[in-house]
């Protein structure tokens, strides 16, 4: 029974382990919004503004036949211990991608997007020797192999209501896929759902914007694991979140926005049920996780007409507190400060190409709570953008 238990309570290992995160949600969907640091709430700087804020849609320039595309390929280096024990796995290879188009038969007001999108999600590696568990009243040494992805596919719209004011919503498929292999293993199950985001954008004055998304908590079913002894399954999904953003362009060259986001982690992260065979109880699992709020800057400056050079700092304390380590064993949504830039070059009449990297500071945390467990992370993101208008 104790050790069922323990190895369910290993299901989070994977949360915010692999990707520059707030927790272990994605600061930013692309190369421009992770250079921005995640601030775009008021505008929008791709078709990503799909799922941050929909409404960015109806003021994104989709060039002069208003159709837009972005691909993004990403390269992610997630420097991740346990108990002083690196991760094995340190590369990842990520791809975004979206389209945005307004066709007059329907309507300038109205602007459509379809898009692919991870948000949260990675793995980790650790072997025997990082982690020594009780079973039985005895230590063990246990390995911890684990991954996890969550993704939204979905079509988005926006509307422009007057020239200052503009709605706009999404409404995704959600796939969350997870595996963990511990002392006992969890294999790769994918479980589907739904989830929508709804967002505003007004301009107070010609330099000045306000923007504001609700994105609702992801409504999956639940991960089921069939296993010798019977079946399993765990209700886990994503955090409904709240972000406020106001820009600013006091000239043609210059945009600085600053963004304040709500992430609800008390509502799905803070304890989860475990449902087990009949011939066990099910098992309470508490993991503690404390709303968390994040703050992000970012600013572009335009060099040329050709050129744009950006700039972003993203901070969110965890929610992830000492007294919590031991619930989360390897976990490694902790890091808090988010440094980046990128530079942006028209390449074509038609073509942009887009280059950032964001780097999450060293976080380390010891439980304070059980044995003293040690993890510390941080990470490293290059990011690749395609940006075609016609």
């Amino acid at each position: 029974m104790r050790r069922i238990g323990f190895c369910a309570s290993m299901c989070l290992i994977v949360v915010g382990s692999a990707n520059a995160n707030n927790g272990d949600q994605m600061v930013g969907f692309s190369a421009l919004s992770n250079a921005m640091g995640g601030a775009v709430t008021a505008t929008p700087q791709d078709v990503t503004t799909s799922l941050s804020n929909p409404a960015g849609l109806a003021t994104l320039d989709l060039g002069k036949s208003n159709t837009r595309f972005d691909m993004n390929l990403a390269l992610l280096n997630p420097i991740r211990e346990l108990n002083g024990v690196s991760s094995d796995n340190d590369i990842y290879v990520m791809a975004t991608g979206g389209f945005a188009f307004r066709n007059s038969s329907l309507g300038d007001r109205l602007t459509f997007a379809v898009g692919a999108y991870p948000v949260s999600g990675g793995g980790v590696d650790f072997p025997s020797h990082a982690f020594t568990a009780p079973v039985n009243g005895s230590p063990s040494p246990v390995s911890i192999v684990a991954s996890r992805q969550s993704l939204r596919i979905g079509p988005a719209v926006a509307y422009k209501v007057t020239d200052d004011f503009t709605l706009g919503g999404n409404i995704s498929l959600v796939s969350n896929m997870m595996s963990v292999k511990g002392m006992t293993n969890f294999p790769t199950d994918v479980a589907y759902g739904a989830s929508f985001v709804l967002g505003a954008t007004y301009d107070i004055t010609d330099q000045l914007r306000f923007g504001a998304a609700y994105t609702s908590k992801t409504y999956s079913e639940d991960l089921n694991w069939n296993l010798n002894n019977g079946a399993y399954s765990l209700s886990f999904d994503d955090p409904q979140t709240i972000a406020l953003g106001l820009s600013y362009a006091p000239s043609d060259r210059l945009m600085i926005e600053a963004d304040l986001k709500w992430l609800n982690y008390s509502n799905v992260r803070a304890e989860n049920d475990l449902i087990t065979p009949p011939s066990m109880p099910d098992q309470k699992l508490t993991y503690g996780w404390d709303d968390q709020y994040v703050i992000a800057l970012g600013v572009k400056y335009a060099l040329t007409g050709k050129y744009s050079l950006l700039a972003g700092y993203n901070y969110g304390a965890s929610p992830l507190k000492e007294d919590d380590i031991n619930n989360n064993i390897g976990v490694t949504a902790i890091v808090e400060h988010h440094l980046s830039g990128g530079i942006s070059a028209q390449m074509t009449k038609f073509t942009t190409l887009s280059f950032s990297v964001i780097h999450g500071y060293s976080n380390e945390m010891t439980a304070s709570v059980g044995p003293p467990t040690k993890v510390k992370f941080e990470t490293n993101l290059a990011s690749l953008q395609f940006t075609y208008k016609f």
